[in-house]
């Protein structure tokens, strides 16, 4: 009865952090794929459930918290991967030098005027926060990981 006690009620472990993730994503899952007006919110309905519990007040350890986002990130481009990856060969042979010229176009002037905004506006907007309206904007989360931990 304890170890049923410690997975519930206690934060730092590990098991409690797995359980708490679980719980979440599971209903999450379960409520988004109910239609109500023939509307569903999908996979959009674990962030919602994620937000209701964390009012409520339930707590996972921060280094686990580390943990499990790098995890989820790993298996979110993971099955992106596996999604596109059949595709993407294809087009790459057919259509690759015209997209990869347009991909560093656009890199190219994301960067530009991201210099430039923050040359412009330095003395009220600080690099952190230029670099993550820049890879908001871009919606590259490779690259705002990649900011967070230089800065």
């Amino acid at each position: 009865m304890n170890w049923l006690l410690s997975l519930i009620f206690d934060t730092s472990s590990f098991a409690h952090g797995f359980l708490v993730y679980s719980v979440i994503i599971s209903f999450g899952i379960g409520l988004g794929r109910k239609k109500i007006f023939g509307l569903s919110l999908g996979a959009t309905c674990v962030l919602f459930v994620g937000l209701i519990v964390g009012y409520a007040g339930v707590k996972v350890d921060p280094a686990m918290m580390a943990f499990f986002r790098n995890f989820g990130l790993v298996l979110f481009v993971f099955f992106i991967g596996l999604q596109v990856g059949p595709s993407f060969f294809a087009t790459f042979k057919s259509s690759g030098f015209e997209l990869t010229g347009l991909m560093m176009l656009a890199v190219g002037l994301s960067l530009l005027i991201t210099i430039s905004l923050y040359f412009l506006f330095s003395n009220s907007i600080s690099l952190p926060e230029i670099l993550g309206i820049m890879f908001g904007a871009v919606t590259s989360t490779p690259g705002l990981g990649a900011t967070q931990e230089a800065l």
